[in-house]
C-alpha cells in the first residue's frame, strides 16, 4: 500500500495496518476509517495556570509564585490513542468475601499516550469541543509515539478497572473492592496530537515538574513542595497521636491490662499519614483524578481524631 505522509509530504509502501510511523519524519498516520487529529493551542502563559492550581493545595505553600524559578518551560503535542470503550465490571468485597456481587459498568471514550514516559497522562479526558483533522503543522515538538496500540490496550483495562473499583467502593459503600472485568471493548476512534506544556521549576534546592493543558488551561499533573510550617504542623499531630496511645497504655486500670495492645498499635496506625506527610518534602495532584497519596490529605485531622475516640474508648 502506498501512503503519503500528511506532515512531510513523502510517500512510502507498507504492508502495516492500523497506526504506521513515516521512516521520513517520524509523523504516525492512522490508516482506514480513524482519523488523526489535533486542538488548537489557546494557552500562551501556563505558569499562571500552575502556579493558581498550586495555590489551592492544602500542604503547598504561599510563596510559589515569588520564590519559584523556571527551569524549562516546553510545548509538545503528544500523541493520545482515543478508544472509545464499553466495560463491564462484577465487584466483590474482598477476595473471599461472601457478600455476593454488584455490577458496575463504562461507557465513554478514552485516553492513551501513544509515547511511553507519559503514564500520568492515562485516562486524560480531550475536550468535547474543538477537535480537528491534523495537518502536520505545530507550534512545538512533536513528540514521536513509541507506545504499540496492544500496550495502550493494557494500560487502558488496568485504567478502566481502578475507575470500575472506585465507582463500586462509592456505590455499594464498600472497601477493599476486588473488580473482575468480564467485558471489555475497547474500540480506536483516532489518534490525536494534543498540546500539552511541560514544565519544570525550582523551589529551594529542589526541582519539581508538571503539565498544563495547552487548550484550556487544566493541570493534568503537578508535582508541588509542601510547607515547612505544615509538615511541623503534621508531625506535631503525628507525635500527639503516638504519645497518646502509650498515656491510654500507662493509666489503664488493671483490669484492662490487655488493653494496652489495642491503644498503642492503635495510636500508630493514626499516627502514620501525618508523620509520612511531616517526612515528605513533594506532593503531587492531579485536576481529572484523585492520586492515592493525595486522597489521604482531604481529612487526616478527622481520620486522626477518629482514631483518638478509638483508644479511649
Amino acid at each position: 500500500m502506498k501512503v503519503r505522509c500528511p506532515h512531510c509530504s513523502a510517500e512510502f509502501e507498507t504492508e502495516e495496518t492500523g497506526v504506521v510511523t513515516c521512516p521520513y519524519c517520524g509523523f504516525q498516520i492512522k490508516l482506514g476509517e480513524a482519523r488523526t487529529f489535533t486542538y488548537p493551542l489557546r494557552v500562551e502563559n501556563p505558569w499562571k495556570a500552575l502556579v493558581a492550581f498550586i495555590r489551592i493545595q492544602r500542604l503547598s505553600p504561599n510563596d510559589v509564585e515569588w520564590k519559584a524559578r523556571i527551569v524549562k518551560r516546553e510545548l509538545l503535542y503528544v500523541p493520545f490513542y482515543l478508544f472509545f470503550v464499553r466495560a463491564r465490571g462484577v465487584a466483590r468485597k474482598g477476595l473471599i468475601s461472601k457478600d455476593g456481587a454488584g455490577y458496575v459498568e463504562f461507557f465513554n471514550y478514552m485516553t492513551v499516550p501513544a509515547v511511553k514516559g507519559f503514564e500520568e497522562l492515562v485516562g486524560y479526558p480531550l475536550p468535547v469541543r474543538g477537535r480537528r483533522y491534523f495537518d502536520g503543522h505545530v507550534e512545538g515538538r512533536l513528540l514521536k509515539g513509541d507506545l504499540s496500540e496492544e500496550e495502550a490496550r493494557k494500560l487502558l483495562k488496568n485504567s478502566i478497572r481502578e475507575l470500575l473499583k472506585h465507582e463500586a467502593e462509592r456505590y455499594f459503600h464498600w472497601k477493599n473492592v476486588e473488580v473482575g472485568m468480564p467485558g471489555f471493548e475497547p474500540e480506536l476512534d483516532g489518534l490525536v496530537y494534543y498540546p500539552i506544556w511541560h514544565i519544570e521549576y525550582k523551589y529551594g534546592p529542589f526541582r519539581y515538574r508538571a503539565y498544563v493543558d495547552g487548550t484550556d488551561g487544566r493541570i493534568p499533573y503537578a508535582e508541588f513542595p509542601i510547607s515547612v510550617f505544615k509538615r511541623a504542623v503534621n508531625l506535631t499531630l503525628g507525635l500527639l497521636l503516638l504519645a497518646s496511645g502509650v498515656w491510654v497504655a500507662k493509666n489503664l486500670p488493671f483490669k484492662s491490662a490487655i488493653a494496652p495492645l489495642g491503644s498503642i498499635p492503635t495510636s500508630i496506625v493514626a499516627s502514620y499519614p501525618s508523620l509520612k506527610r511531616a517526612f515528605a518534602i513533594r506532593g503531587r495532584a492531579s485536576e481529572h483524578r484523585l492520586l492515592s497519596e493525595v486522597k489521604e490529605d482531604y481529612a487526616p485531622e478527622e481520620e486522626a481524631f477518629k482514631h483518638i475516640r478509638r483508644i479511649f474508648r
